[in-house]
């Protein structure tokens, strides 16, 4: 990850994307609301990761 994704402005839209799609899934929104805060950091964190590519080449898309 790149310093960007550590953003305060990048961080809000990934837990605004994360709460949109538990919605889109059925969640209710109280339901977000009384999960545990390092819980949902914690499924942001696994959402948000970089994906590890086997080669150099794959990783720039070769």
């Amino acid at each position: 990850m790149s310093d960007e994704d550590f953003t305060p402005e990048k961080q809000k839209e990934y837990l605004d994307n994360f709460i949109m799609s538990l919605m889109k899934e059925g969640k209710d929104i109280n339901q977000v609301l009384d999960m545990p805060f390092h819980f949902v950091l914690e499924i942001l964190r696994e959402r948000n990761k970089p994906k590890q590519e086997k080669s150099l080449i794959a990783a720039f898309g070769g």
